[in-house]
């Protein structure tokens, strides 16, 4: 490296107080026999099993060679050797976040968004009104698509949206609206004559179309039912779509390492975000080691052999594999939806118990027994057949179980599965697990499963205290959005953020889990902390976003801590976390995301 060079890589990395110096880095192959890059100045968290903290750690051609002491790391060091200074930052594995939706956040960092915000009805059709106003399509027949709409925290309290009140806004275009939850969505009524719904169309399986007293449709539509909606849309141009697709994915790229992820699984993946993954490794710009779960509706899986010949199809055309320098492309798991959502209105998860209805006033409440225990989409002996085909194929299972009914029939079918396949390798995730009943807490332990938990929805807020509580009961509530219950039962617990269901922050999540508190309280009922669940330990913490959630997608041998070995993956913080109030822990900034010892990512000054 010349001085010039060495004083700009210098000038570079001292915007983010960390310090380069000594002689060239490579990320290919170097035939140099000392490391490429040696890390020291800083706590190390390696995550391995005894979580050890180190002093120094070397890596060569994208992958780790000494993780130790300063005079360990010393060895390794020679006249091609850089030197990165951490100035007392900290360094540790990249995250690895084990549920999200990639496209889609993408997509809403695009697009019209009402940012999750809590929205009276005219503010929501005020900033609707603004997207239609700014957008320059002039044909009235594009539909205006919307994200982040939070249902559950409109107000005043119970307030939502219907077509009637979207017809206000003043525009020929129809306009489809998703919940931040993505399993609600309104419409306006030029929607609904587009898709041709009307009072005689039934619901499809999986899903409701709501509809008024008279039989006609609200414009409001849960779960499948969204999507079959959404089948209407008139799609864009070849070209303009897959375009669109890629700049959407690569918008979510960049988000994803700007948070120090490393490592995801796109929960439920469709063709075109695949392709758009793929479109990016070719152009170099895949920066995320990229696991993908195709989702396959309910009647899809009484035939499942038919699905595993469809994963394997896009496994055959789609898969790059993992290097310590190349970022890897995995179709190898499948996604089911047991039911949806335990939150009102919309009150779709599947409950052992029924949801409990006001027979009374607002003022002068009367909670009892209603009519509706949320809905099963996938019947156990479905699944329990499903899940023997996708373990014979080598394949692994991701499941959404948000209500009790949900996460108890899924562990009926992994017994099944075990009695039937007791050599399975089969890793079941079973994500969000929002509601449990006690006893399954020890089955999931039992079973091996790995329940991946959005602990930032583990505080009091709108979407718990206003939307669950009352519904559930008092005794019901403690088991809702819980994670030291789950620490207690010993099972392997993992980290998934569900963005963009939630806006993209790694960070807050982690603090929710430590604190089980809304940092952002606005009302006295939304302070303190949530139900009796304990909460989790910052050690504990750290493995759901490292090496649990790599373990949960069978990538802990290459990703998910600092060994000898395993990837460059890692990522440098401004803050020791073990060493911090939790209170603290949301305000971490990522300084640097390194990918296989390349860096990704770069705060700004």
């Amino acid at each position: 490296m010349t001085f010039a060079l060495k004083r700009l890589a210098t000038s570079l990395a001292l915007t983010s107080g960390i310090l380069l110096t000594a002689g060239c880095s490579s990320i290919g192959t170097s035939t140099s026999t000392g490391a490429d890059t040696v890390f020291m100045g800083g706590p190390i968290y390696t995550l391995d099993k005894t979580n050890r903290v180190v002093e120094a750690l070397a890596i060569k051609n994208g992958a780790i060679i000494g993780v130790g002491s300063k005079q360990e790391v010393n060895k390794l060091i020679d006249s091609n050797t850089s030197i990165v200074d951490l100035d007392g930052k900290t360094l540790m594995p990249g995250l690895v976040d084990a549920h999200m939706h990639p496209m889609a956040g993408g997509e809403q960092l695009n697009t019209c968004s009402l940012n999750y915000a809590p929205l009276s009805v005219d503010q929501v059709l005020a900033k609707i009104t603004t997207c239609v106003e700014e957008s320059s399509e002039k044909d009235p027949s594009r539909w205006l698509k919307v994200g982040g709409w939070y249902r559950q925290a409109m107000t005043p309290e119970g307030a939502d949206l219907t077509a009637k009140i979207l017809d206000r806004i003043p525009t020929d275009r129809p306009i489809y609206v998703f919940g931040s939850d993505f399993h609600s969505l309104v419409t306006n009524t030029a929607a609904l004559k587009a898709a041709g719904i009307n009072k005689s169309t039934p619901s499809p399986e999986g899903g409701s179309i709501e509809k008024d007293a008279k039989g006609n449709p609200t414009g409001i539509f849960l779960d499948s039912a969204m999507w079959a909606l959404a089948s209407h849309v008139p799609p864009l141009p070849e070209e303009e779509e897959k375009q669109k697709n890629l700049n959407d994915m690569h918008m979510a790229v960049k988000a994803i390492s700007a948070q120090g992820v490393t490592t995801i699984l796109d929960a439920a993946a469709s063709e075109s975000s695949i392709s758009a993954f793929s479109q990016l490794a070719e152009q170099g710009q895949l920066n995320v080691r990229a696991n993908l779960a195709p989702n396959f509706g309910p009647e899809r899986l009484e035939e499942p052999e038919g699905i595993v010949a469809e994963v394997k199809g896009f496994a055959d055309t789609f898969n790059l594999q993992n290097t310590a320098t190349q970022p890897g492309i995995q179709v190898n798991t499948v996604k089911v939806f047991m039911d949806g959502v335990i939150q009102a209105p919309a009150q779709t998860g599947a409950m052992m118990a029924p949801y409990l209805h006001n027979t009374g006033s607002s003022s002068n409440p009367a909670w009892s027994d209603s009519d509706n225990d949320g809905e099963l989409y996938v019947s156990e002996e479905t699944l329990s057949n499903a899940m023997i085909a996708f373990s014979d194929a080598g394949f692994n299972v991701h499941m959404h179980t948000d209500g009790d009914r949900a996460v108890h029939t899924a562990l009926n079918s992994l017994e099944t599965l075990k009695a039937n396949r007791p050599d399975s390798t089969l890793r079941p995730a079973l994500a969000h697990c929002e509601v449990m009943v006690p006893e399954d807490y020890a089955r999931i332990t039992k079973l091996n499963a790995l329940p991946v938990i959005s602990f930032q929805w583990g505080k009091p807020a709108q979407d718990t205290i206003d939307t669950v509580k009352n519904y559930m009961g008092e005794e019901r509530f403690n088991y809702v959005e819980t994670a030291g219950k789950f620490k207690q039962a010993n099972a392997t617990i993992v980290y998934g953020s569900d963005w963009p269901v939630d806006a993209l922050n790694e960070w807050f999540a982690m603090e929710v889990a430590l604190t089980r508190m809304n940092e952002n309280a606005t009302e006295p009922k939304y302070q303190g902390r949530l139900g009796d669940d304990p909460g989790l330990d910052i050690q504990t913490v750290l493995r759901a976003f490292t090496i649990n959630a790599a373990y949960s997608l069978n990538m802990e041998d290459k990703v998910g801590s600092l060994e000898v070995g395993k990837y460059a993956d890692m990522i440098i913080i401004d803050r020791d976390l073990l060493n911090i109030p939790s209170d603290q822990v949301s305000e971490t900034q990522v300084l640097k995301t390194y990918l296989g010892g390349r860096e990704v990512y770069t705060a700004p000054m």
